[in-house]
């Protein structure tokens, strides 16, 4: 593990002498109160501790003491984490009550974050913040964290976090992508029947609100598509096959996730499922994205009862993150990571 130094703290990794610190830093239980586990009984800290020191952190990953002047003030940790699907790697940190309010939080996690980001390489970094932890959730934020999901544990609920690389900007018009069977082309002013016979089924309207269903449901997804004026490369394309509009799908800013996250869908007609097109279809747009357009990650939306789309998505290898609730009902928060999917 490297060793920093900020410009009011050195940042060095964890050693066994620093256990009786450790305890001393966790021990206030004001402080402690948002941590999974009370960190301010002193066995919990110190199986804590036990644990983060025995890891190598030969991956550059790991756990820093931050000093000040001598004095360990708190920790902040970069670590393959046991709560999140695919091991993902996820930041924590704590500062003793105090010197919280000076930053040093602040300071340290820009050091450990660049690290992960530009000597590491991570697709992404992850902070599981419990939803009442205002001041961490307003350090998460001002850090360009976004929060994504929510997460149940015994304590209470959890923010899902994430820091992304920065996307570089699309200046071509979307593609047509091929393949072993479509063609997938963006939408023609002349496929607006067909997209709105696709939408009228009731497979699909089962997914929504009542309220909405019987509101011109089909209309207005039709409209929408057809009404779209977003980024470059990205936004709605036509399933075609053998000449049939079979289906549509989407890549493009979400609408109920921050909308800088690139948000996929794909629907199908009801007279052409089973077949494996939507699973060809959700591929190319994940591969476009990921590959070609080179987005730090692809996101999706899935109805809880969606069992289908489920499955679709655990195939690609979408990692399901968390819930929230979105399109007017309860979702699964998935996202593909360009080293995570499937290929």
């Amino acid at each position: 593990m490297t060793a920093f130094d900020t410009h009011r703290l050195a940042l060095r990794p964890l050693r066994a002498g620093d256990r009786d610190a450790v305890v001393k830093i966790f021990a206030d239980p004001e402080s402690s109160r948002y941590l999974p586990n009370d960190m301010s009984d002193p066995v919990t800290a110190v199986a804590s501790f036990e644990r983060w020191l025995g890891l190598d952190g030969s991956d550059g990953t790991g756990t820093w003491v931050l000093d000040l002047n001598g004095a360990a003030i708190g920790l902040v940790r970069l670590a393959r984490s046991s709560r999140l699907p695919g091991r993902q790697v996820e930041a924590g940190w704590f500062v003793d009550r105090a010197h919280t309010g000076q930053g040093y939080a602040t300071e340290a996690l820009k050091t450990v974050l660049d690290h992960g980001m530009r000597t590491l390489g991570l697709p992404a970094i992850w902070a599981l913040i419990h939803e009442d932890n205002e001041p961490s959730n307003r350090l998460a934020a001002g850090l360009g964290f976004e929060p994504v999901a929510g997460v149940q544990y015994a304590e209470g609920v959890a923010k899902l976090h994430v820091l992304l690389p920065e996307a570089p900007a699309a200046t071509e018009p979307k593609p047509a992508l091929r393949t072993e069977r479509l063609l997938i082309r963006p939408l023609r002013p002349e496929d607006r029947a067909d997209v709105r016979e696709v939408f009228e089924h009731s497979q699909i309207v089962d997914f929504v609100p009542p309220e909405r269903a019987a509101g011109g449901f089909a209309e207005e997804m039709t409209e929408r598509r057809f009404g779209y004026d977003g980024p470059p490369g990205l936004g709605h394309w036509a399933f075609i096959e053998d000449d049939i509009l079979v289906g549509v799908g989407h890549l493009r800013p979400s609408r109920e996730l921050p909308s800088s996250l690139a948000e996929i869908g794909w629907y199908l007609g009801v007279d052409h499922q089973g077949r494996g097109l939507a699973t060809e279809a959700a591929t190319a747009l994940r591969d476009y994205g990921l590959y070609t357009l080179r987005l730090p990650a692809v996101w999706a939306l899935v109805h809880e009862r969606n069992e289908a789309s489920h499955r679709l998505a655990e195939r690609l290898g979408f990692l399901s993150v968390g819930a929230g609730h979105h399109y007017g009902g309860p979702h699964r928060v998935y996202v593909a990571l360009p080293r995570a999917a499937a290929r």
